[in-house]
């Protein structure tokens, strides 16, 4: 996967295809729909991947302990190259031209948050899985939630391509520390804590928190309480 983000970054910055490429991305949103659109960009909230992995407590401690360093490894790879990069949202250098929904950005645009989210979970997850299908779903559902960065009008193609290859990686280097240490990750005090925190953000999503897509309200909140329940049924059948 990193290899056909890579590749496919270099081709389109070589073509110089990233502006066209993101207005005919852009305009799938009012050719369908916005709601669909916002529903499905709001999966790569940080917020909603971190809601998502609470059923894994009790299933997957591996890929659980994983996650807390897929979270740091993440956050490093947008949050320090936005800054150094600093390159401006298409709003910013395109402006009437592009359908925004939700909220309007204009700076920072690279790498995606959203696309790193949606890939690095999907690769933590098909990286301790061998069902074809669920790999297939996954990346599926990855690039979906990457591409509707450009549908809601806050990243350039090349952005997307950026954040999926830097999601894969961090996804890699996450499995890789995460058996590295395992024996201490998987220790019950450690996996109630890390329990408790993505049980803390599946409540906020409940709540209706983040609330930047308020279209999404009702989709977010039903994650979060899904995820409560498949967190609760867990914990009474290990009880038994």
């Amino acid at each position: 996967m990193p290899a056909v983000a890579a590749a496919l970054f270099i081709a389109v910055a070589a073509l110089g295809a990233n502006a066209p490429l993101f207005l005919a991305l852009n305009k799938l949103g009012p050719a369908t729909s916005d709601w669909l659109w916002t529903n499905i960009t709001m999966l790569g909230d940080g917020m909603a991947a971190f809601a998502l992995c609470l059923p894994l407590w009790r299933r997957r401690p591996d890929l659980l302990w994983a996650l807390a360093f897929l979270a740091v490894l993440g956050t490093l790879w947008v949050h320090g190259m936005k800054p150094l990069m600093d390159i401006a949202r298409p709003p910013a250098v395109l402006g009437d031209q592009v359908h925004v929904i939700g909220r309007l950005y204009k700076a920072h645009s690279f790498p995606s948050g959203h696309a790193t989210t949606a890939f690095s979970l999907a690769g933590l997850i098909t990286l301790g899985i061998t069902s074809r299908a669920w790999i297939t779903a996954l990346v599926v559902l990855a690039t979906l939630v990457a591409l509707s960065r450009s549908v809601v009008g806050v990243h350039w193609p090349l952005d997307i391509l950026a954040g999926a290859f830097g999601g894969w990686l961090c996804a890699v280097a996450a499995h890789w520390l995460g058996n590295r240490t395992r024996s201490f990750g998987e220790r019950e005090w450690v996996q109630w804590i890390l329990g408790a925190l993505l049980a803390a953000c599946a409540v906020a999503m409940t709540l209706g928190f983040p609330d930047e897509y308020p279209q999404a309200v009702y989709f977010q909140r039903a994650i979060g309480i899904c995820c409560l329940v498949a967190a609760a049924l867990r914990l009474r059948r290990a009880s038994r």
